[in-house]
């Protein structure tokens, strides 16, 4: 069944070219009238099952973002009903939230109960929480309505669903719920969250305000997917990338630069800049800040990984003088299939870039904004909407643009700075006279490792 008006949404076709950009339906001239067939429409297992070329199997798409934007009462109980029938669409998994958070107040208790509803696929649950948090999004007046649905499951979590209560914990810190500490807290106590989702608990507290920094060291990889962490070996073959890893994944913060990837976006930005940082502006921010910096060990250690941090550095910035760089992406293989991961060296990428200071020609800052398109999709809360919402064939080519941006942008300040980047020739820095060993025992240099030495 259709209508003149709704034929519309039967020749809209394909949304992966505006998947983020949704077009406003309300023009084509829906009103309260066309409700009932619009979520007949949106329902309909026949066009959800039809050809994947063809322009019907996105018409229940664009009837259920027509019903967001008309804010239909009507259609959020037909709505919630196809959370769990569509948990495997993609499309619905990302869309469906968004409309009923456009709804509004009408969808927050049958949300709350689909929350509380047991049995149910765990995405199914994750699309009502996602939803819950929409809600507020488009209805900040609602969030202390939303909060005590939160709060009502956290009182009776369901123990069995941990990626369910890390997404929860996710979605209360981006709402920075901070008044849910309690209830945040004693769910983690029954060790329930999967911490890869939000972070662990001293993450949320510093997150929510509650903390400024961490009492204990962060968790490896391992440790946020379940499984039993072992201490970092050192690598004896003496390779830059291994060593690199091995002395972030040893020392490192929260803040600080993550694995190799990262520390080699984090050069190329300082290889772009229009003018040279110097080594004492940046080495700092490879942990966060001076008052992150680590307590060494060894100080053979502190010289190793000095070493190795500038050879690093000149690596990068002659692969960029000489025109053979290469980004270094992380390749992972599952089932047999090699994946690029371009977002850690991105997060590095911005992490140089505000190294940079304050750009003041537009055309130098066109420049930047122009390059850092591929490269902020890829960030931690840049674009997170616009990256769920592209094709895999639209992200993987956003992922090969960023190595020619980036070798763009070197090339338009090249004639801008001071001097051709040369490569530093790195010497253990001296110790001021009365300045704290570089060891980190909080020993003056003359009293350890100078008497040692």
């Amino acid at each position: 069944m259709t209508t003149n008006k709704t034929d519309i949404l039967f020749t809209l076709g394909d949304l992966n070219c505006a998947a983020h950009q949704w077009p406003d339906y309300l023009q084509y001239g829906f009103n309260d009238s066309d409700i009932a067939i619009l979520i007949e429409i949106a329902g309909d297992k026949k066009l959800h099952q039809a050809d994947a070329d063809s322009a019907e199997i996105w018409a229940p798409l664009h009837a259920w973002r027509t019903l967001g934007q008309l804010r239909s009462d009507q259609a959020t109980l037909p709505l919630i009903k196809l959370f769990d029938q569509l948990v495997e669409d993609d499309w619905a998994l990302y869309e469906l939230p968004v409309v009923l958070g456009m709804i509004g107040e009408s969808a927050i208790e049958p949300l709350a109960e689909l929350l509380n509803t047991p049995e149910l696929d765990e995405f199914t649950h994750v699309m009502a929480v996602d939803a819950l948090c929409e809600v507020v999004e488009h209805h900040p007046e609602q969030r202390d309505a939303v909060l005590a649905r939160y709060q009502a499951y956290l009182k009776q979590p369901d123990t069995s669903l941990p990626t369910l209560n890390g997404l929860l914990i996710g979605r209360l810190c981006e709402l920075k719920a901070s008044e849910l500490i309690d209830d945040i807290r004693a769910l983690y106590a029954k060790a329930c969250v999967d911490v890869s989702c939000a972070g662990d608990l001293e993450e949320v507290e510093i997150k929510l305000g509650f903390r400024q920094g961490r009492d204990t060291p962060r968790p490896s990889d391992a440790e946020s997917y379940g499984f039993e962490a072992t201490p970092a070996k050192k690598p004896e073959n003496g390779d830059v990338i291994d060593l690199v890893n091995y002395y972030f994944d040893t020392y490192g913060n929260e803040s600080a630069i993550f694995n190799a990837s990262e520390l080699d976006g984090f050069f190329s930005a300082l290889a772009c800049a229009p003018n040279n940082i110097m080594a004492a502006q940046w080495l700092p921010m490879l942990w966060g800040g001076e008052d992150k910096a680590p307590r060494w060990k060894k100080r053979s250690e502190y010289e190793e990984f000095n070493d190795i941090i500038f050879t690093f550095y000149n690596h990068v910035m002659e692969g960029m003088h000489n025109e053979n760089y290469h980004a270094l992406f992380l390749v992972e293989e599952e089932d047999g299939e090699e994946y690029t991961i371009v977002s850690g060296w991105c997060e590095g990428f911005m992490r140089g870039i505000a190294l940079w200071g304050e750009l003041t020609s537009t055309d130098d800052i066109n420049a930047l904004e122009k390059s850092l398109q591929p490269i902020r999709l890829f960030t931690t809360g840049q674009d997170s909407d616009l990256l769920n919402s592209l094709s895999e064939e639209q992200i993987n080519q956003n992922g090969l643009d960023i190595e020619p941006a980036v070798k763009a942008l070197y090339l338009h300040f090249l004639e801008q700075r001071q001097q051709a980047s040369k490569p530093i020739q790195r010497e253990t820095p001296k110790v001021g006279r009365n300045a704290p060993c570089p060891c980190g025992s909080g020993k003056k240099h003359k009293k350890c490792c100078m008497l040692n030495g």
